[in-house]
């Protein structure tokens, strides 16, 4: 069986090849989802871990757990509690499945008194102390001076400590000196005598070992372990009270992103197991890191997911339709083998056995494509981008595995359904069948492309009713709803069904038109496409989905990405803005009696900005959140004014143009014609009735007032939020407006005095040069954004990254498919009317007008197809684009979403086209003048 399987494959080798292409592609794209996910999700959180470490210079993986024993009030339970506390945290790696750097237990009395032994002049007669022990800390310390501390008393009963320098000199202590701890019973039952033996200081500058550096103890004396626990944690016979803390430091490079839940779970179940320990208290320093991973999480995953259907639909399309060709090619095989006694089952085993040994073969191929394809997700950085980034860690998981045995399932279901039909037909059923006039496709009996097309426009009217509420689920951390994708795939299918429907109708129009006049080879390709109309849908129908997937994935891409970036600068304002922090005389007008000093502060030289490198404009931009406006109901409080210089302003902010009714340089313009003039916010007008010439009162905090003409009306201006969304611990959305006064800063600095500013740079190329000029100038930045540091962060996001490369790859898979299935139907199509154009050579036609018939069909079926293609494809981004880009909008999204696209897409895609419709008519030319005709007429007769 196998060896007739092999031998038929060898036979149809260029349409088991492409099934094969086919089978890979899909077996690679189901696998790489959750691949992808899972390595970028992991660089994700080990990127937070590590920046913890900076930003709060402690280790992410620590479990701090905090305990006390009171003897007085819970006795003999409290000392078994903390011992069965300190085992279980020993227990806690295993339990979190991370291993540990350090465990660390460290047992205390705190605040007792110590009463130096004889006293010492100029030291206080009782000195406040911590006294305890840390495991195994002689591993991680030097001893400076003295020596280390004795394991078990010596000398009748002292015991030996150790202290920080800082604690030595802080309470004035000498080595060798003795300290009375009165609250803490020696062996004898007299209070514990400790001799100071030896100071120390931690032997590694950077040690997970410790939560405190020693260097901060000004009060710690440090004891052995065994002496603590014998003389005052003794189980049997504990002495007095005592603090205790646990201290678990887990590798946080071990962490796993896909353990996240199982962690959280784990310390969860020690809180609820410690709930009766006295002053409990236990804390897992990167739990909020790993809380806010899993919705992120949530969020890829879904959003991958739902992005991959269109390119599963478009595989599985293909692999059904490579299927049915090669069946069609095989019917005769088949009816022979039926009309000879095959049974069913037999016929339908081969082909399974066959199925089977082409998805085989993609999971060994597939499941390395797919390793590919994830670091070629990685290093996207936007559509049809890539960039140099330090590669994925990609590993094959459970889940990746299922989804390719999955997607190897589903081809094989694809590839043996369409045999199920041709199964049944004896070698006369299928000659009958062949002169049937051709029926109507089941789809069209059933009016699927108008039920596909009113499901997606109802669901498209339903979401932009929800237009506010999809965007305040997706600003909670919810992913979008998946519905609203298979919506966008819906109305291409749907589209490109019903186009499919009318497709015959229009060409009987155009035939019958031009009837009387067409030409032999003309006439004869219109009754061609007219009477196998039903065997050309299929290829259509795919031209037609490739076409406007690609178009559709290709403005999406475009547009999330641009969106993204343009909300960034708007929200920035310019390239780099920063502000030093001034000098003042601000303490000297705190201290001043008379209230007669006024506030001043010293400007720093500014034209240093302008000698840095890269700097192609800088200006100063004023900004005061606390300014006061007099309108006619009273006055409006928090409005935020904005000084700047004109010219300067306008060559170095950044502002989209079509923001505005006019290029907003007019708006600037004319505001320059008038040192009073001043552009307000479009809500002045809207709320309280202002026009162009109004004089406006504007004050700051300190009850200073200015005035201004209106000279026009902005919705929007660098750096301005028309309205404040917040939402209420009830889930209800509140919209504040936001007023702006943008005026001439000389102006305001001649009412209010000269006051802090910003400084806006706009950068001709990167923009290290200001990084290093703070770092050599050592400046102190009270403010600092980058734009294009944000723009760094934004394409490092493995939603963005996903997106992007999701979309790349589909795109690319759309051209792959789309030259694969064109040439396929056109090369078998030629081969299949050998006898055709052997017949029409007799006749007398030339090969030019065969081509001419064949260039006809050409325009009419892959033509149309791809027409309809870019024309669905533009129409489903219009619709859905901007419900999709929700998704990718941040909770203070400003400025108005808008449909992107770009022409390099389309060239790519119609050059794609172009090449592969070129080709296609030189290997049918090909084709058609190797067939000889008398072979062709022998073949008929046979």
């Amino acid at each position: 069986m196998l060896e007739f399987v092999k031998r038929k494959l060898l036979n149809k080798k260029w349409m088991a090849v492409s099934l094969l292409i086919g089978n890979i592609l899909l077996v690679a794209i189901a696998s790489s989802g959750p691949m992808y996910s899972q390595a970028a999700l992991q660089r994700m959180l080990n990127r937070d871990l590590n920046q913890y470490i900076v930003e709060e210079d402690a280790y992410p993986g620590a479990v701090v757990l905090r305990t006390a024993f009171v003897g007085t009030s819970t006795g003999a339970k409290g000392i078994e509690a903390v011992a069965n506390a300190e085992e279980r945290m020993r227990q806690l790696p295993e339990e979190m499945n991370v291993p540990a750097l350090e465990q660390v237990t460290h047992y205390y009395v705190t605040n007792t008194k110590a009463v130096p032994k004889p006293a010492v002049e100029e030291q206080e007669e009782d000195l406040n102390v911590d006294l305890g022990f840390y495991s195994n800390i002689e591993e991680h310390i030097n001893v400076t001076a003295g020596q280390m501390y004795a394991q078990e008393p010596v000398d009748g009963g002292i015991v030996e400590v150790m202290v920080t320098e800082r604690t030595l000199v802080e309470k004035n202590l000498m080595l060798g000196q003795e300290l009375e701890m009165s609250r803490v019973e020696g062996e004898n039952g007299a209070p514990m005598t400790v001799r100071i033996v030896g100071v120390f200081e931690n032997s590694l500058e950077e040690d997970p070992y410790w939560q405190d550096a020693p260097t901060a103890w000004n009060d710690t004396l440090i004891m052995s372990e065994n002496n603590f626990r014998t003389l005052i944690a003794d189980y049997e016979a504990p002495r007095c009270n005592f603090q205790a803390e646990f201290y678990t430091v887990l590798d946080h490079n071990r962490m796993r992103g896909d353990e996240s839940k199982e962690m959280l779970a784990v310390i969860q179940r020690y809180e609820e197991e410690f709930e009766g320990l006295s002053n409990k208290g236990i804390q897992f320093y990167c739990q909020e890191l790993l809380e806010e991973y899993i919705p992120q999480a949530d969020k890829l995953n879904v959003t991958l997911w739902v992005l991959q259907v269109p390119i599963f639909v478009l595989l599985g399309a293909f692999i059904f339709m490579v299927s049915q060709q090669m069946l069609s090619m095989e019917q005769n095989e088949i009816s022979i083998l039926k009309s000879r006694g095959a049974a069913k089952k037999q016929i339908l085993w081969i082909y399974l056995l066959q199925s089977a040994v082409i998805a085989v073969i993609s999971l060994l191929l597939g499941i390395p494509l797919a390793i590919l394809i994830c670091q070629l997700l990685g290093s996207s950085n936007a559509f049809l981008e890539f960039v140099r980034r330090t590669a994925l860690q990609v590993e094959i998981n459970p889940l990746s595995l299922l989804f390719a045995g999955l997607a190897a399932l589903f081809s094989i279901g694809a590839m043996v359904l369409p045999a199920v039909r041709y199964a049944n037909v004896t070698i006369v059923a299928h000659k009958q069948r062949k002169n049937k006039k051709g029926r109507a496709p089941w789809w069209q009996k059933i009016f699927l492309d108008v039920v596909l097309l009113a499901v997606s426009v109802y669901g498209l009217y339903s979401f932009n009713g929800q237009k506010d509420f999809l965007a305040q689920k997706v600003a909670d951390g919810a992913a979008l709803d998946p519905l609203l994708y298979f919506c966008s795939s819906l109305f291409i299918i749907g589209s490109g069904l019903f186009i499919l429907r009318i497709f015959p109708l229009l060409v009987r129009l155009i035939f019958t038109i031009g009837k009387r006049w067409w030409p032999p080879s003309l006439y004869a390709s219109f009754l061609r496409i007219l009477r196998t109309r039903n065997n050309q849908g299929f290829i259509m129908i795919f031209l037609i989905l490739t076409m406007a997937m690609g178009i559709f994935s290709a403005q999406a891409a475009r547009t999330i990405n641009a969106n993204a970036e343009e909300k960034i600068r708007y929200a920035t304002g310019a390239d780099i803005v920063f502000q030093e922090k001034w000098t003042s005389n601000e303490q000297a007008v705190a201290n001043d009696a008379t209230g007669t000093l006024e506030l001043t502060y010293y400007e720093p030289d500014f034209s240093r900005y302008m000698q840095i490198d890269g700097v192609g404009s800088v200006t100063k931009v004023l900004r005061n959140n606390s300014v006061s406006v007099s309108v006619n109901e009273g006055s409006i409080s928090g409005a935020t004014l904005m000084g700047i210089n004109t010219k300067e302003f306008g060559e170095t902010a950044w502002f989209k143009e079509q923001l505005l009714p006019t290029h907003w340089y007019a708006y600037l313009n004319a505001m320059s014609q008038d040192a009073r003039g001043v552009l307000v916010s479009s809500n002045f007008k809207e709320l309280y009735g202002y026009k162009v010439g109004d004089i406006i009162t504007y004050k700051n905090e300190y009850g200073e007032s200015a005035r201004g003409v209106i000279y026009g009306f902005v919705d929007y201006w660098p750096t301005y939020a028309p309205v404040t969304r917040e939402v209420s611990k009830e889930g209800a959305v509140k919209e504040t407006d936001n007023f702006l006064i943008v005026a001439h800063l000389q102006q305001v600095q001649s009412a209010w005095g000269v006051t802090p500013y910003e400084v806006w740079m706009k950068m001709e190329g990167s923009s290290q040069p200001v990084y290093d000029f703070v770092k050599d100038t050592g400046a102190w930045l009270v403010l600092f954004k980058d734009a294009n540091a944000q723009l760094i962060d934004l394409k490092n996001d493995p939603m963005f990254q996903g997106t992007n490369g999701v979309l790349t790859v589909g795109f690319i898979v759309v051209l792959i498919l789309c030259t694969t299935g064109f040439l396929i139907y056109w090369i078998l199509s030629i081969q299949s009317r050998a006898l055709q154009f052997g017949i029409f050579r007799a006749m007398g036609m030339s090969m030019r007008e065969i081509l001419a018939m064949l260039l006809n069909e050409q325009l009419f079926i892959s033509g149309v197809s791809i027409g309809a293609g870019v024309l669905v494809g533009n129409l489903a981004a219009r619709l859905f684009v901007p419900l999709i880009q929700i998704a990718y909008s941040a909770a203070d999204q400003v400025i108005p979403l808008e449909v992107v696209s770009a022409q390099s897409d389309s060239v790519r895609l119609f050059a794609v086209i172009a090449g592969m419709m070129i080709l296609c008519m030189v290997i049918l030319g090909w084709l058609i003048s190797k067939i000889k005709i008398s072979q062709a007429l022998k073949l008929g007769e046979d």
